[in-house]
């Protein structure tokens, strides 16, 4: 069971992320309708999707806000995928172990254990992504504008396995057991994060009396890598992020949008985001190296807002993917709010991939305002596959 530079089935293009995000960052009631806010966004989300409704919200207030912080996460298949390699560890320190004693019954046991652990995860994934956000809307009416910084980090991780290996236990003799080195099949974990700090900026428009705007976001962008590649054995996810598998680049990159109202309660809206595209290599692991991407995405929506109640939806207009290898991905958002009281708002969504690349989610979220000046979200995501997620935001208006 000698480490060679076997084949990984990491290759990727036969690895299907279950339920790898909508979007390259977390806005509470963004999410909570299924990723929708081209069109629906509130002002402090506003900078992170459609930057021209910055100008369609400004008639409505006198002052500013500041969301500090956004935090979600969403994972699929975590703990499970977790488990079944802490159980092969188990097995593999246990053969060993029972080699180097010559206990034959023990070895049998754990040789027949190691096969299940290994046949179990082969094929086998997982995916976890996290991200932190924070904006300041500034109170101006001639040129709404609003400082920004968002951070968000999406890793798969894929368990290769080797046909040598399962050969190699199911040929061994108790009575005679060669000695015990790494397996050949490995595990890894594979991510991007993708940090920007940048100015949104709208400008405010009228034809025909009819309110339309354009927004700019020009940003730097940090674009970190980690290729993480280990025998089985060996294998802990906590260790992703050494120094030695990691690897950033900066850039600089522009947001652009468009939102028009040609009637009272109806947006509709059109972004642009990351327009300048970017390739990252990660470093080489075991032989292995890939590129992670950063394309520019289109998306157009459209809300619709009564007193009360609100409804929104969002579609990607062209495909997007974040590694080389992996399936590409096309959304299409719905979500909806209730505003129940002056302090409570309930709101729903759902988002499917027009690809099928990965899951159906349904999320729900509430939102309470405490006074005039605090504000408190919470979102759930769920979905098959044991994806589940949240996200908790404040925000304070001023």
């Amino acid at each position: 069971m000698k480490l060679r530079n076997a084949f990984l089935v990491l290759s990727m293009c036969c690895v299907t992320s279950t339920a790898l995000a909508g979007q390259q960052f977390y806005e509470a009631r963004g999410d909570a309708m299924g990723g929708a806010g081209v069109a629906a966004s509130n002002r402090e989300g506003a900078a992170f999707i459609n930057p021209a409704l910055l100008a369609i919200h400004a008639p409505h207030y006198a002052g500013g806000v500041v969301m500090l912080p956004a935090l979600g996460f969403d994972t699929s298949n975590v703990s499970n995928f977790t488990d079944k390699f802490d159980a092969l560890q188990l097995s593999y320190d246990g053969l060993e172990a029972a080699i180097d004693s010559g206990d034959t019954t023990a070895i049998d046991t754990y040789r027949n254990a190691l096969v299940g652990d290994l046949e179990s995860l082969n094929g086998d994934n997982a995916y976890a992504s996290f991200g932190l956000g924070l904006s300041v809307v500034l109170p101006t009416k001639r040129m709404p504008m609003a400082i920004f910084y968002k951070t968000y980090l999406d890793a798969l991780s894929v368990a290769a396995i080797e046909q040598s290996d399962l050969d190699a236990l199911n040929g061994l003799d108790p009575n005679n057991p060669p000695a015990v080195t790494d397996l050949d099949s490995q595990g890894a974990v594979v991510a991007g994060a993708v940090s920007d700090l940048g100015v949104a900026l709208s400008f405010p428009l009228s034809i025909v009396n009819m309110p339309i705007a354009v927004g700019i976001s020009p940003k730097m962008q940090r674009i970190d890598t980690y290729n993480y590649v280990v025998s089985a054995n060996n294998y802990d996810a906590d260790d992703f992020d050494d120094e030695k598998y990691r690897n950033n680049e900066t850039a600089f990159n522009l947001d652009v949008g468009v939102a028009m109202q040609p009637m009272d309660g109806l947006t509709v809206g059109l972004s642009g985001r990351n327009l300048i595209s970017q390739k990252v290599d990660t470093v080489e692991s075991l032989g292995r190296q890939f590129t992670y991407r950063i394309d520019a995405l289109y998306t157009a929506g459209v809300a619709y807002d009564w007193s009360n109640f609100s409804v929104t939806t969002d579609v990607d207009l062209n495909s997007h993917k974040r590694f080389d290898g992996i399936d590409s991905t096309q959304y299409w958002r719905v979500g909806g709010e209730v505003k129940a009281t002056d302090w409570l708002a309930v709101r729903l969504g759902y988002r499917h991939d027009l690809k099928d690349s990965t899951t159906d989610v349904y999320s729900v979220g509430t939102g309470f305002t405490f006074g005039q000046s605090f504000n408190l979200d919470f979102t759930g995501i769920v979905g098959s596959d044991d994806a589940i997620g949240g996200v908790i935001q404040t925000s304070y208006h001023f």
